[in-house]
């Protein structure tokens, strides 16, 4: 694995981390990226939570606009555009859910699914996933993180969407 797809782990990890002791009261700290799958480890409430991460993207032309433009590879193309871009996003994120739902990672472990800045916001994307039947997985928790647009309705920002909630408030 190269140092970029670490950065970008480990940044997923830690800006959900920040979440989750907001939201929730309860530190979430970093312990270590993990031997194999998955990806990271944090200490909450007590427990080692594991964290597995993925992306989706708008379309394949936008991974390859985004990740060969970070690397700043000589190929990396100068824009991007796409086709009904929020369908495209939810559509990929159903996907990642469900290569990822064919593998085992153990007890307490959550897949977040990065969703790099782009035209959809949070609630739009939130109204498709509603519509879209994910399959059965492992998974303590399903969650799509990311910084969303502004809107009339949202300030933006980051933005946890849970589409398979695992935390449980202090009560």
């Amino acid at each position: 694995m190269d140092l970029l797809q670490e950065q970008f782990e480990q940044g997923v990890g830690d800006r959900f981390a920040s979440w989750i002791s907001a939201a929730y009261g309860d530190p979430c700290i970093f312990l270590r990226r993990a031997d194999r799958a998955p990806d990271l480890v944090y200490s909450y409430r007590g427990r080692e939570l594991f964290i597995e991460i993925t992306a989706a993207y708008y379309d394949g032309r936008h991974a390859k606009f985004l990740w060969k433009g970070a690397k700043n590879a000589p190929d990396a193309p100068a824009s991007w555009w796409g086709e009904n871009p929020d369908k495209s996003l939810a559509s990929a994120v159903s996907t990642r859910v469900a290569e990822k739902a064919k593998k085992a990672y153990g007890a307490n472990t959550a897949l977040l699914i990065e969703v790099p800045p782009g035209v959809t916001s949070a609630e739009r994307l939130e109204e498709l996933l509603s519509t879209q039947v994910l399959p059965d997985t492992n998974f303590a928790g399903i969650f799509v993180v990311g910084t969303f647009p502004m809107t009339t309705s949202s300030a933006g920002g980051y933005r946890v969407l849970s589409l398979k909630p695992f935390l449980q408030s202090k009560g």
